[in-house]
């Protein structure tokens, strides 16, 4: 009986080896794990991104601000420094053909949420995203709310958004 060569065995292996784990982005399971980010009254969780492996691609990013004053506040303006600039998109589903519009702010309702979620209408559009430019499959992101003020938030690299999402407990 002919043993295995150890080249075989590395061979078999890597084809093992599962496709987001080889990828630059994290695995959807540590999508859960974030550290609590808060500017003010707002709390930021769910905080993914569509992560790619190639440069130039535009790709989505997604949050849930709670809010815990009675006060609503507007989130105006999104960078990263992974992305030649971020959008504010809306879905606009109106007519034949759905399209996108850039919104230039989003109301976090007082006492409520404002929910940039995979399958609504809101998503962070990431222009000319540079996979180079992430860290441990995160991306910094800074958000500037027109009452709290700036915060900075790690966003997970995600392969499928929606999975990520719907995987948080909170």
């Amino acid at each position: 009986m002919k043993r295995p060569t150890i080249t075989a065995l590395l061979v078999a292996a890597l084809l093992t080896v599962p496709a987001a784990v080889t990828a630059q982005h994290a695995p959807e399971p540590q999508a859960r794990i974030e550290a609590p980010v808060s500017a003010g009254a707002l709390k930021l969780t769910r905080r993914i991104v569509r992560g790619v492996d190639v440069t130039g691609e535009d790709v989505a990013g997604y949050v849930r601000v709670r809010n815990d004053s009675p006060v609503a506040d507007r989130l105006v303006r999104v960078t990263c420094a992974c992305a030649d600039r971020v959008e504010l998109h809306r879905i606009q589903r109106s007519g034949p053909t759905p399209g996108m519009a850039a919104d230039p702010s989003w109301e976090a309702p007082g006492a409520g949420l404002l929910e940039v979620r995979p399958g609504s209408d809101l998503h962070f559009m990431l222009i000319n995203y540079d996979p180079s430019r992430t860290e441990g499959g995160r991306v910094l992101m800074k958000l500037e709310f027109a009452g709290a003020g700036t915060v900075e938030a790690d966003f997970v690299l995600v392969q499928d958004s929606r999975a990520a999402w719907d995987g948080f407990t909170e």
